[in-house]
């Protein structure tokens, strides 16, 4: 009874533990504190004014603005829509064929990063799959005329209404789930009601045994909502118009390769903070659930109304832009994913990667060790693919041109987060990792290195011909004697380095001399002799030169060595 107590005791200070770790904010109470109430109260009333201001006031802030002023409180009242039975109608329809499609569909098992109790998650990776079956179905409803997309737009701030409240409770599940029955030892209270809500209480959340939450709000409802309403706005555009304007069909296509390079990466994203290291509350599940499907598709919900012509060529730049950024994006998950699956033995630029071995301690007391990529776009900076992912939302939010701010929200509130991610990703490395961190920030961010042969500065420098003069006799004095002693012509290394290795030699050789001279056979105490007379020319030589001198002939060494014995660069910045 005493060894099960003590068992419940241990796995109850783990969860603490596990939780307190999690619970650790980057910022300070006060900011943190602040951030989260600012966000769980504005973050629902601005995705209703974003619609209105897109849909309804020609996407003019000031309009809008100009009407709340007049209205006051009233006028949010008005124009904040009530979800209908149609909203949640197809909330639910479209909610339970992506859960269908992820428990059912046949998918590649995939094993997460063990987590902070050393649990390993599993999941069934048939993202791709559930992405082709919903677009296609979604675009074949609309061309047989089973169901018309237009609707999904004609109802989309009642939509959007029905999410608010709707994701708003379902937090409120998760929050209680995690108190009640959760799912694994990745759990835990930080003793703070707003933070297990807004951060959430479960790392891993299932229902059942195979149907992953996260999983399913992150990628499934979110994710794809993105790809479906991106479809959505270019048809009701067509209806509207009688034809897709080029501007609109950048954005969408943009779109859809981004999303499209999500679910044939989906695994890996597993591996990232969203999933690894944020729990799933307010700030994962409520974003991706609301957030997504109307922030991230402003830029397509504004041209809806405002088609621009770009002209082809124009288009065509903007596109290649954009889907190059994309693919930059790609490569460097690509390349960490890879890097991670062969645990290091891959090529990376044709290279084998440099990296390096930082290990940790896991809550229960277990030593791991991780690899640490630093080559490729990896070493170029440690965040370095959050820049073609910016520019990516840049390229598919251009098209709108600037006639409007609003467009462009989506693309400053993703820096912001990347911002933010990465000071929350760099602060948990640092925890977690230690030492090692600072030596992999030394590594990736270092100063720029140029290769290249250096300055002549012996050239340029100020000669003295005597001195100059009686180096050059001690150096012909050491060639004759090596070559007296060798029996032929060999050169004398210039390596400065040399002048160590050279140094523990003799320091060897003396020791046989006094030690052994009995058992020295003649060839072997000439051999000595002329090793200590070619040291007694070399220390003469180095007495008789100055410091300059020796400073100007240690980089004239340097220059004239060849690229190949230069240090060979770990990354540029």
């Amino acid at each position: 009874m005493s060894r099960d107590r003590e068992t419940e005791g241990e796995s109850e200070r783990k969860t603490k533990m596990a939780a307190a770790t999690e619970a650790k904010t980057v910022h300070s109470a006060a900011v943190t504190y602040f951030s989260m109430l600012s966000l769980l109260s504005l973050c629902p009333p601005f995705v209703i004014l974003l619609w209105y201001t897109m849909v309804h006031a020609d996407g003019s802030v000031a309009q809008t603005w100009n009407f709340l002023k007049q209205r006051g409180l009233q006028g949010l009242i008005e124009i904040w829509p009530k979800p209908t039975a149609t909203a949640w109608k197809i909330i639910f329809i479209y909610g339970a064929f992506e859960a269908a499609l992820q428990l059912f569909l046949p998918g590649k098992r995939v094993e997460g990063p063990i987590s902070p109790t050393g649990n390993i998650p599993v999941y069934k990776a048939n993202g791709m799959a559930a992405y082709f079956v919903t677009l296609v179905t979604y675009l074949s409803l609309w061309w047989f005329g089973i169901f018309n997309p237009t609707v999904v737009y004609d109802h989309l701030g009642e939509i959007f209404s029905a999410l608010i409240f709707g994701s708003f409770i379902f937090c409120i599940f998760l929050y209680i789930k995690g108190h009640v029955a959760p799912s694994s030892t990745d759990s835990g209270s930080s003793g703070n009601l707003i933070i297990d809500f807004y951060w959430g209480m479960e790392l891993y959340p299932r229902i059942g045994k195979n149907f992953d939450i996260k999983v399913f709000t992150n990628c499934r409802f979110g994710l794809m909502s993105w790809a479906v309403l991106a479809v959505t706005y270019c048809i009701k555009q067509y209806e509207v118009n009688g034809k897709v304007s080029d501007s609109m069909l950048v954005n969408t296509t943009l779109m859809l390769v981004y999303v499209t390079k999500f679910f044939w990466w989906e695994a890996g994203y597993w591996n990232t903070m969203d999933i690894a290291h944020d729990r799933a509350g307010f700030y994962i599940c409520w974003g991706c659930l609301v957030w997504v499907p109307s922030v991230y598709t402003s830029p397509g919900m504004y041209l809806v109304n405002h088609p621009v012509n770009l002209g082809t060529q124009l288009a065509v730049y903007i596109l290649v832009a954009g889907i190059l950024c994309i693919y930059i994006n790609y490569d460097c998950d690509r390349q960490r994913q890879e890097f991670r699956r062969t645990n290091g033995k891959c090529k990376v630029w044709g290279k084998a990667p440099s990296k390096i071995e930082a290990t940790y301690t896991t809550t229960s007391g277990e030593t791991k060790t991780s690899l640490l990529l630093t080559s490729g776009w990896w070493g170029l900076s440690r965040h370095f693919h959050y820049v073609p992912e910016i520019l990516a939302a840049f390229f598919w939010t251009v098209p709108a041109l600037f006639n409007h701010f609003l467009p462009y929200f989506y693309v400053v509130f993703l820096t912001i987060l990347l911002v933010d991610r990465a000071k929350r990703d760099d602060d948990r490395c640092r925890s977690k990792y230690g030492g090692k961190m600072s030596a992999y920030d030394n590594v990736v961010s270092g100063k720029l290195k140029l290769k290249g042969k250096a300055l002549d500065v012996k050239a340029g420098g100020i000669k003295k011909k005597k001195k100059h003069k009686k180096q050059h006799q001690d150096f012909q004095s050491t060639q004759n004697d090596l070559s007296s002693a060798s029996g032929g012509s060999k050169e004398v290394s210039v390596d400065p380095n040399e002048e160590d290795i050279n140094d523990a030699d003799k320091s060897s050789g003396e020791g046989k001399a006094s030690h052994y001279d009995d058992h020295l056979t003649p060839a072997e105490r000439r051999y000595i002799e002329q090793r200590e007379q070619l040291d007694v020319h070399r220390l003469a030589k180095q007495a008789n030169k100055s410091h300059r001198d020796r400073i100007q002939d240690f980089n004239q060494y340097l220059a004239n060595m060849s690229e190949h014995y230069d240090i060979p660069k770990v990354g540029p910045g």
